[in-house]
């Protein structure tokens, strides 16, 4: 009974609504004409499929309306979205900004209230804190009896808990470095026998030498000299070499002139004489 009654209410309702679907000319004034209202046949199944409700609003005359409609609130809705910005920290409320530094922890507080002035009345707000250690004492239960919580052994294993004996054990351990510290300074070489070594200047002990002098002015002065040396040892290397150089071809060249090498030795020497503009004395023969 109650499924064949559903689409005999679902057409009255559209034949009442269906007058309301006039052209731009016939609309809020006196209602819709008889040519311009459209009744949409209720489907088999009681409701109105949506290609026949497209199809009723055409043949009305307010898809215009409706198309028009829809064009301006998507223009609306883009200038608005261009318009719009997020929200950025320093336009929130304060009410906002103290909500959110209530989960925080002491440390993370004393970080922002670092960074700029709102944030720092914010975070050294006496309300807040007194919050924040109300909740803390509602928790505090909870998180004493978590099982992510370490042990007392497992304190005293990572240094976290100390004790009496490891408060004993560290003093101890600062006394033997202390005797082995005094012990080597015991035995390290005074500076006069140091500089009979050779290994500290003379200069830079206080009262050897009338004017004492930094052990780094010291340092540098030496570096100095050994550069000066070493470019003159580069120098003289150079010269000697090149000298001993020209000496050796020297002494080759006359070794060879010496002992001759024939014919050749005495031609080359003809064109080279030839080459120079050079001619011999002899009836222009070099031999």
């Amino acid at each position: 009974m109650a499924n064949s009654a559903a689409p005999e209410t679902h057409q009255a309702a559209q034949t009442q609504l269906a007058p309301g679907l006039s052209t731009p000319d016939d609309a809020g004034v006196d209602g819709a004409s008889s040519e311009s209202a459209t009744v949409v046949p209720a489907s088999p199944t009681g409701t109105t499929s949506t290609p026949d409700c497209c199809q009723a609003a055409t043949s009305a005359g307010g898809s215009l309306d409706v198309f028009s409609s829809l064009s301006e609130l998507s223009a609306a809705l883009s200038g608005l979205a261009s318009i719009w910005s997020p929200p950025r920290l320093d336009t929130l409320p304060s009410e906002v900004l103290a909500l959110v530094a209530s989960f925080l922890d002491v440390d993370d507080l004393l970080r922002i209230s670092r960074t700029c002035r709102r944030l720092r009345s914010i975070s050294i707000d006496p309300v807040l804190h007194h919050c924040r250690l109300r909740n803390a004492r509602f928790l505090l239960a909870s998180y004493l009896n978590s099982p992510c919580r370490p042990s007392v052994k497992e304190l005293k294993s990572r240094s976290i808990l100390l004790t009496q004996n490891t408060v004993i054990s560290r003093r101890l351990a600062r006394s033997l470095i202390s005797i082995r510290l005094s012990r080597r300074l015991a035995s390290r070489l005074s500076a006069s026998d140091l500089v009979q070594r050779s290994v500290l200047p003379q200069e830079c002990v206080p009262g050897m030498v009338p004017v004492h002098v930094a052990p780094g002015l010291m340092a540098r002065r030496k570096t100095v000299e050994k550069e000066r040396i070493k470019d003159g040892l580069r120098r003289w290397i150079s010269v000697k070499w090149k000298s001993q150089v020209h000496e050796r071809a020297e002494d080759a060249r006359r070794s060879d002139e010496i002992r001759g090498v024939g014919r050749v030795w005495k031609l080359r020497r003809f064109w080279e004489m030839m080459s120079r503009g050079e001619v011999p004395a002899h009836g222009g023969r070099a031999w």
